[in-house]
């Protein structure tokens, strides 16, 4: 049965980013397809819960229509996606996808690839979603999903701090819309836009410091430098990188001895500060000794490494070496430099790369909770809002501002 006029009207609104009208045209239509669009439009407009509640309720009444089922199935797992569990949203995006190439929606299947590639994105796991979209991309697709998969290629070049082919991809998208106009979609391109030219960073080099974007950032990773990177406790050079976010000793003696550089740091003073005691004895000489052997045999391959001077220790570079460094050093800072990109994160796993205990994580992101630069997501059908007193070991954060473009499932529906 063909679908009303207003219903179809709503599902052209949702395809064009204005979810306030589809809900005015959806009305109090109690059907599937009603709930189906009212979820959708409740995503668009960011209210989770009530999206999935409408969504969930679509499902159950769609027994009759598979391809309807299916449809509202697959927005429901963008609001997954977008509540914070991105593992369960690529496993049944995944399932969404094959069910709906299956009844011959292709359009929707190949929107449910790119959400699989969004998930993969806020996993890590950027391999996984460069080829997800390049699958996608093969295909005969409209200017609004060219838009979408364009949108997504440069979350994920953000993602690898390669902000110029960011850049090229928010072009190809918003060349993409020109032909398709996507209110929501423009915004996240804007946005995306302004973050990418935002100072996250500052740069030491030859004893001054700078405030850098992501793009003075990329420029340096590629220069002929030597990057000690204070923000994911790293050390790169060309194309070699040395991580140390788990080998929190080894990263503090070879900051101290980048800042330094290409003076020497004394003995006792790399002691004191590396292993936080205020006293030096001759145990902390010895264990010195034995930490700096350990990092001259990581940064095997950077033509750098730690040698003795007269006067202490310095760190021999064939390169110039930089430091860059967060806004301020307090965790928070650090912290908050990671959920920069969008991504939801564990408290774990952001304790892992900023190289700090899961306890000292918790309190930094309580204090960028409370100061609504953070949300945090509950894995469930909590939705992602400001709480004061984050306690579930379970929950997810990401930045306030998130990158990440709004469920958009479905376009359209007849």
């Amino acid at each position: 049965m063909p679908a009303p006029d207003a219903l179809l009207d709503a599902a052209r609104a949702l395809a064009g980013g204005d979810p306030l009208r589809a809900l005015t045209g959806v009305g109090r239509d109690d059907s599937a397809l009603g709930l189906t669009l009212r979820g959708i439009a409740y995503a668009q407009l960011g209210d989770l819960e009530l999206a999935r509640t409408a969504l969930e309720q679509a499902v159950s009444r769609a027994d009759v229509d598979p391809l309807l089922a299916a449809r509202a199935r697959a927005a429901l797992v963008e609001v997954e996606l977008g509540s914070g569990a991105p593992a369960q949203a690529a496993r049944t995006a995944r399932a969404a996808a094959d069910a709906l190439e299956r009844l011959g929606d292709a359009r929707n299947a190949a929107m449910q690839r790119l959400v699989l590639a969004r998930a993969e994105v806020l996993l890590g796991r950027l391999n996984e979603a460069r080829r997800a979209v390049e699958a996608v991309l093969v295909g005969d697709l409209g200017p609004d999903l060219r838009a979408v998969a364009s949108l997504v290629q440069a979350e994920i070049a953000v993602r690898a701090l390669h902000p110029s082919d960011a850049r090229a991809a928010l072009a190809r998208a918003r060349e993409a819309m020109a032909r398709a106009p996507h209110q929501l979609l423009a915004r996240t391109v804007e946005a995306l836009e302004q973050e990418l030219a935002r100072p996250i960073a500052s740069i030491w080099r030859a004893g001054a410091t700078v405030e850098a974007d992501l793009f003075a950032i990329e420029s340096l990773s590629r220069g002929p430098v030597l990057l000690v990177d204070a923000c994911r406790r790293l050390a790169l050079a060309g194309r070699v990188t040395i991580p140390l976010a788990r080998r929190p000793v080894l990263f503090a003696l070879l900051l101290e001895l980048a800042r330094a550089w290409p003076a020497a740091v004394a003995r006792d003073d790399l002691a004191a500060r590396a292993f936080a005691v205020r006293r030096v004895n001759a145990s902390h000489r010895a264990r010195l000794r034995v930490e700096l052997g350990r990092l001259r045999k990581l940064m095997d391959g950077l033509a750098a490494a730690p040698v003795a001077s007269e006067d202490g220790y310095v760190l021999a570079s064939e390169r110039d070496v930089a430091v860059l460094l967060p806004p301020t050093d307090d965790e928070a800072a650090r912290l908050g430099l990671l959920l920069g990109d969008g991504a939801a994160w564990s408290a774990q796993a952001l304790a892992e790369h900023a190289g700090v205990s899961r306890r000292t994580a918790q309190r930094a992101l309580q204090q960028l909770v409370e100061r609504g630069v953070v949300c945090r997501s509950v894995k469930g059908k909590t939705s992602v809002t400001p709480d004061p007193a984050p306690r579930s070991r379970h929950g997810c954060y990401s930045s306030a501002s998130s990158r990440a473009a709004r469920p958009r499932a479905c376009d359209r529906m007849s």
